[in-house]
């Protein structure tokens, strides 16, 4: 019998978050993945100053969504997606195609992780729509005001739950389960529970006895929901 490889694809976008990203592909390379990276353009600098060279372009990743099982989305500071969102079209309408556009024949169960205020790219393009969110505890009004403006202009949407409702309140991550699509959305709060957030996925996907070797291969001290 043939091995076919686990796949991921991460997004990424002028200012993104470095260890949005370098958290949870840790887990997947230690978990037997292969990451792929996915731009606009061809090189792409963090908010740290770090230049990605990408694997494939959002056009053409989009000819490919059902190679991929999970799809990583990192965040960044508010003031390098807010005042942006025009510019960071191709890649909100990239993640709402992921969300929804599934392959009936593949047997892979697909999953969106959207680390920190990466939620709010999701929030833009309706992918939160009708089920319930989180992010990092000082960016909760920033999403509830992305998910209110997605449910006010478009007609049928049911609207967002962004918890906590206090900020003091600490959550890891989130698991909203199956979208009506089938397609597993994951968010969570703080910049490091990307990595709690990529175990929790490799925990349903392989065996949890795996996220606990990776977590332990990696120093760290998994807070599963």
């Amino acid at each position: 019998m043939s091995y076919t490889q686990k796949r991921a694809l991460v997004v990424v976008f002028p200012g993104f978050n470095v260890l949005d990203v370098s958290g949870p592909v840790s887990v997947l390379y230690n978990s037997d993945f292969s990451v792929s990276y996915a731009a606009k353009d061809e090189l792409t600098t963090s908010q740290e100053n770090a230049t990605v060279k990408r694997d494939i372009s959002l056009a053409e990743a989009k000819l490919h969504l059902s190679d991929y099982e999970i799809l990583i989305v990192p965040g960044s500071r508010p003031n390098n997606i807010l005042p942006h969102v025009e510019q960071l079209s191709e890649l909100v309408e990239f993640i709402a195609c992921f969300a929804s556009d599934t392959d009936q024949d593949s047997v892979r169960q697909r999953t969106i992780l959207a680390v920190c205020i990466g939620a709010y790219l999701l929030a833009f393009g309706g992918v939160l729509d009708g089920l319930t969110a989180i992010t990092h505890r000082l960016a909760v009004p920033g999403l509830r005001d992305a998910t209110q403006h997605y449910l006010d202009r478009t007609p049928g949407a049911k609207g967002t739950r962004v918890v906590p409702e206090h900020p003091s309140e600490l959550v890891s991550f989130l698991d909203a389960g199956l979208n009506q699509f089938g397609v597993r959305i994951i968010t969570t709060g703080a910049i490091v529970n990307g990595i709690d957030a990529a175990l929790h996925f490799v925990s349903l996907g392989s065996s949890r006895s795996l996220a606990i070797e990776v977590a332990g291969l990696m120093g760290h001290q998994w807070k599963d929901i």
